[in-house]
């Protein structure tokens, strides 16, 4: 057996250690069968919920675009399913608004699918602006408050008027996302809050502002010194911004501890969570939180728990960072309060002075923190980490830890059944819900639910964001700044003054003549750089701002060289890291419009205008589109720092996430939501300011900062690769019917071949699935179809049609959930689950429920299938052989008459 320190293993295996270590076994779901699947790896927010009289367990099944719904059991096993709604695309986030209302935010669907329980079935649909995450219902007249990320506002909703327009509460702050309420405010974390740190450019730090002797650019960070110390022999290292701190004087302070106020004369609001009054909608803001806020919660006395994860950025150098750069933290708010009262480690026993120890230790570390839940009493909470697969207990009063286990594969939601004394997790890895006994702290059970992510997602989905398996102390993954493969938002020096030298070997200038040598080799220090998205990588080499990286394959050594990890990652590892990035795709560009068309108007800008000047306006010294190539964006091509009028050579980059930049303005006396913007550091405000470089030729005057707003909001509207109307939903019939006419619209843009449109309608006690093709809607019964007179016909208050638009290749899932070639129609006509790729029609010997076999292993229904059934009689499953949802005596007789050998 190979020494345990050497061994990395993958999320896919960690629970069969913990398992072990922990002394239970618990059954996770096997893989999915690979089918055409479309995802975006949106954040959980709020994924799990209980109803209020805690009978029902309510679970968001993101990539399937289904709410599972399990009827919670006093004892083993706990919880039984009951079956599954179909929503919108990647739901993040349920609440129930009594014990037969459940509202479900659907994330890239942008709106809210309103459920009634007790038909099982969508009752509304009501559309939101760009990126939902969360939704909670306070004041004394019931309002629902919608948190809406990509717009940076709060929508309110009158729930028992849902077709009024919402009233729109905007934020100062950027995403906001998770949300929690006390009745009489509501309370939404800013996940990209930051930190309190912002870039100085470089032409300001070797300005005469610099407080060090002589303004040397790069200064100093140990003392008048650099450690580590500069390599002998390396060239003199490019000028390049600074990254500052903002402390508790309001200094603006290196990690050198220099006063660089002088350099600052901007500010960043600090605003990380917005405290909002139910009744008179007024806005305050709370300070003091984390970097990143992922998860919020209320305890009984009002105050406000809130975890996710600290950066430390302002630190500067790849080996002074290694292993400890991010702290995953739990912050409280007092009740009424706006200043944060206490923050602790949720790993107090990791003191960040080594970057390394041994790994039955990091095993005890919590990473990546998703969710968190007060205890019935108020004295303690329970977070969830994603990337340590893992339940942590801790002291409200002081922040100690009290307990952890070790649950499913990237837990993020979690409750509290405290009438049992219960914690049930969701796990968003292993597609299953944990349950966790209270008081021992100790799994007692997984339960799986079905989940179409294909092998290549399930394989390389730890190399992101496993704590445990990539770094040194066990807190930390590649997910710590590419939060679920986007951004932080900050920028890091990650440079290394001990480095060596690397010699240049892209394609400089564009390869044009006499241009070879102009892009020089690149110094190990690099200064500060953004970070940058993982999404979209595939064909966009060579990696990283200054194209240093020729392929993927070389950030291997980010491993052990950031993260602390005993050993590089493996080529083999890097090709599954890879494969499984090149799946997740961007979500639609809001600011197109539904038919991907450009639009005439973004902000004070023109996007159609700004595309003419982008491929033929002449802007620079040769067209936009020469180096940002269509459709990423980007090209392979370095441009010399001489051209680029930098002090470094830098990458043609990508441009599909511009939108996501905005909220940064370094003018005179501007206080910012972030203290970040665009180009390699961060450091330019806005696109508008990236165009007055004197590279560009616009025309002078009023004229040419016309044509920079048109540019800039074409790149606001670049095409990300998926079409802007995925995921848009319409809904004929039921309350808050959107109409014929957008749905028109969806059909429309189905027929042009942009997305496929599919369709759900209630049918008794089921839904009934239709994906449209050839002017006709197939259903989920092979061999028929139905038309849209006909589904418009059918829709009606209380039995509404809900269309959707999904990702070509995608829209079969409609009406053959599980891909196993059978539609879900005749699978369930014919006793088999549409939600199990290995059970079909026809399939020999259901009766043998219990699994068991025979000599020569052939399946026999024998006495361990008779005592299964009798111990779900009167209830519904496996167990239930003809398919009337009720186990009873004509199950019984079916199985009696299979008795023995199965044929």
């Amino acid at each position: 057996m190979k020494p345990v320190a050497n061994v990395r293993t993958p999320l896919s295996e960690a629970p069969i250690i913990w398992a072990l270590a922990s002394g239970i076994f618990a059954t996770v779901a096997a893989p999915a069968l690979a089918q055409n699947f479309v995802h975006f790896e949106s954040p959980h927010i709020h994924p799990l919920e209980m109803t209020p009289d805690g009978a029902r367990l309510l679970a968001v099944n993101t990539v399937d675009a289904r709410l599972e719904v399990f009827d919670v059991l006093s004892s083993a096993p706990y919880l039984q399913h009951a079956g599954s709604i179909v929503v919108g695309l990647e739901p993040v986030s349920v609440r129930a608004r009594n014990n037969n209302e459940i509202w479900v935010v659907n994330h890239v669907s942008d709106s809210v699918s309103i459920i009634n329980l007790s038909t099982m079935s969508v009752r509304a649909t009501i559309l939101t602006g760009d990126e939902p995450c969360d939704v909670v219902f306070a004041g004394p007249r019931e309002r629902a408050f919608v948190s809406v990320s990509q717009l940076n506002r709060i929508e309110v909703y009158n729930p028992n008027a849902l077709a009024t327009a919402p009233t729109l509460i905007s934020l100062s702050g950027e995403d906001p996302r998770a949300l929690a309420t006390d009745g009489t405010r509501v309370y939404a974390a800013i996940a990209e809050c930051g930190n309190d740190t912002t870039i100085i450019p470089e032409i300001v730090v070797s300005s005469s502002v610099n407080p060090y002797a002589g303004d040397p650019n790069p200064p100093p960070n140990a003392g008048t010194g650099f450690s580590p110390p500069i390599a002998a022999g390396n060239p003199t290292a490019p000028r390049a911004g600074l990254i500052v701190r903002k402390d508790s004087a309001g200094v603006w302070r290196d990690s050198n501890n220099a006063n660089w106020s002088a350099a600052v004369t901007w500010n960043v609001n600090g605003n990380d969570m917005a405290v909002i009054n139910a009744t008179s909608l007024a806005v305050t803001y709370a300070k003091g939180l984390m970097t990143t806020p992922t998860g919020i919660a209320m305890t009984p006395d009002g105050r406000v728990i809130s975890v996710g994860t600290e950066a430390k950025n302002e630190l500067r150098f790849e080996p002074n960072v290694k292993g400890i750069f991010v702290r995953s933290e739990a912050a409280i708010l007092p009740a009424g309060g706006t200043l944060v009262s206490s923050r602790s480690d949720l790993n107090p026993h990791l003191t960040y002075t080594t970057s390394s120890i041994p790994l039955m230790q990091r095993m005890l570390a919590v990473g990546d923190p998703r969710g968190v839940v007060s205890s019935a009493d108020g004295t303690r909470a329970y977070a969830t980490g994603l990337g340590s697969s893992n339940i942590v207990s801790f002291s409200l009063s002081n922040g100690a830890r009290l307990g952890l286990c070790s649950v499913g594969e990237g837990p993020t939601g979690i409750v509290l059944d405290s009438a049992h004394g219960k914690l049930f997790t969701l796990n968003r890895f292993g597609a299953s819900i944990s349950i966790v006994a209270e008081s021992s702290m100790t799994q007692l059970a997984e339960i799986a639910f079905f989940d179409p992510t294909p092998t290549v997602v399930r394989n390389g989905r730890p190399l992101l964001f496993d704590t445990h398996i990539a770094s040194g102390l066990g807190q930390a993954s590649c997910a710590s700044c590419h939060i679920d493969a986007r951004m932080d938002q900050l920028s890091w020096d990650l440079g290394d003054p001990s480095g060596s030298v690397k010699l240049f070997n892209e394609l400089c200038n564009l390869g044009l003549p006499g241009q070879g040598g102009a892009c020089g080799n690149w110094h190990p220090m690099k200064g500060a750089m953004a970070t940058q998205t993982l999404i979209g990588l595939a064909g966009t080499e060579p990696f990283h701002w200054r194209g240093d990286r020729n392929d993927f394959g070389e950030f291997a050594h980010a491993a052990t060289s950031l993260l602390g990890a005993d050993t590089d990652f493996t080529p083999t590892e890097m090709a599954r890291f890879e494969n499984y990035l090149a799946t997740i795709s961007f979500p639609p560009n809001p600011n197109r419009n539904l038919n991907g068309s450009l639009k005439t108007s973004l902000g004070n800008g023109n996007p159609t205008t700004g595309l003419t000047l982008f491929t033929s306006g002449n802007l620079d010294f040769v067209q936009c589109v020469t180096c940002h190539t269509l459709p990423t964006g980007g090209s392979g091509s370095i441009i010399s720092g001489n051209l680029l009028a930098e002090p470094q050579s830098m990458k043609v980059p990508q441009l599909r996430n511009m939108l996501e930049k905005t909220g940064y303005d370094s003018s005179s006396s501007a206080t910012n939501n972030r203290g970040f913007g665009y180009t390699h550091d961060g450091a330019t405000p806005t696109l508008f300011d990236f165009f007055k470089l004197a590279v560009f030729n616009f025309a002078t005057g009023a004229a040419g900062d016309q044509q920079r707003r048109d540019v800039s909001a074409f790149m606001l509207s670049f095409d990300t690769g998926t079409h802007a109307s995925v995921g848009a939903q319409a809904t004929m019939g039921g309350i808050a019917s959107n109409g014929a006419t957008r749905r028109d619209q969806l059909l429309a843009i189905a027929v042009a071949g942009s997305a496929q449109l599919i369709a759900r309608k209630p049918q008794g006690s089921i839904e009934v699935g239709y994906l449209y093709q050839s002017g006709s809607f197939q259903t989920d019964v092979a061999g028929t179809t139905t038309t849209l007179a006909a589904l418009d016909a059918a829709a009606a208050a209380g039995n509404p049609v809900t269309y959707t638009l999904v990702p070509n290749g995608t829209g079969l899932r409609a009406i053959d959930r599980d891909g196993d070639g059978f539609r879900d129609g005749d699978e369930r006509a014919q006793c088999s689950n549409p939600a199990d790729p290995t059970s079909i029609p026809g399939a020999t010997c259901r009766a043998n429920i219990a699994g068991g076999t025979g000599a020569g292993d052939v399946a026999i229904v024998d006495g361990a299938d008779l005592a299964a059934l009798l111990n779900a009689w009167g209830t519904s499953g496996i167990a239930d052989l003809n398919c009337d949802t009720f186990v009873d005596g004509a199950d019984l007789s079916i199985m009696l008459n299979s008795w023995g050998v199965c044929p």
